[in-house]
C-alpha cells in the first residue's frame, strides 16, 4: 500500500511538472510575441512625391464593331492579319482576306485625332509585314475595313453604313495606289 502511494505521489508530481512547464513555455512564447509586435512599426514615408506625375484616367466609350478587309488590285492574298486596338495592345485577328468577318474589335464611338493603329498580315508566300497607320476620321463608329495596297501599303477606316466595294465607302475599290494618310 505504502508503494502504491509513493508511485502515485510520483506520478502526480510528474503531470504537475509538465503541466507547469507547458503553462511556462507558452506563457514565455506569448510574452516573446508580443514584444516583437511591439517592435514593427511603420516608418513615416517622407518620399517627396512631387517628382511623380499623375496619370490622367479618362473613360472612353467603345463599341464593339467587325473588322473586315479588302485586297486592292495588285495585292497578294493575304492569307491572315491582325489590327491592333486603339488606346490598347490587343491584336484582334481578322482571319483571311475575301469573305471572313471578325467581330469584337473595339473602336472609340467618337473620332478622335491621331487615332493610330498597328497592322500586321501575312501576304501569299512572304514574311509578315506590319505597319502603323492612322484610323481615318469618321462621324459614327462603324465595322473596320482594312485595305491592302500594292508596295505593302495598309489603310484602316470605319464606316457605319457602307461596306468595301460601295460607292459610297471612304475608299473606293477601284483605287489602286493608297491615298495619303489623314491625322
Amino acid at each position: 500500500m505504502a508503494l502504491r502511494i509513493q508511485v502515485s505521489i510520483i506520478f502526480h508530481s510528474i503531470t504537475d511538472y509538465k503541466e507547469n512547464f507547458m503553462r511556462i513555455k507558452y506563457s514565455l512564447l506569448l510574452v516573446a510575441a508580443l514584444a516583437l509586435s511591439a517592435c514593427s512599426t511603420t516608418p513615416k514615408n517622407t518620399e517627396d512625391l512631387s517628382k511623380y506625375t499623375a496619370m490622367k484616367v479618362v473613360n472612353v466609350p467603345m463599341a464593339y464593331v467587325s473588322l473586315n478587309c479588302y485586297g486592292h488590285d495588285g495585292v497578294d492574298y493575304i492569307g491572315s492579319y491582325y489590327v491592333q486596338e486603339p488606346f490598347s495592345n490587343r491584336m484582334v485577328s481578322g482571319l483571311s482576306c475575301g469573305g471572313l468577318v471578325a467581330a469584337g474589335y473595339m473602336l472609340p464611338k467618337q473620332w478622335q485625332p491621331g487615332m493610330k493603329v498597328k497592322v500586321r498580315w501575312k501576304p501569299n508566300g512572304r514574311d509578315w509585314i506590319e505597319k502603323t497607320t492612322t484610323i481615318r476620321k469618321y462621324e459614327e463608329a462603324g465595322n473596320i475595313t482594312v485595305h491592302f495596297f500594292i508596295n505593302d501599303e495598309v489603310r484602316v477606316v470605319s464606316s457605319a453604313r457602307y461596306a468595301a466595294g460601295n460607292p459610297k465607302h471612304p475608299i473606293l475599290d477601284s483605287v489602286k495606289i493608297a491615298p495619303p494618310e489623314e491625322e
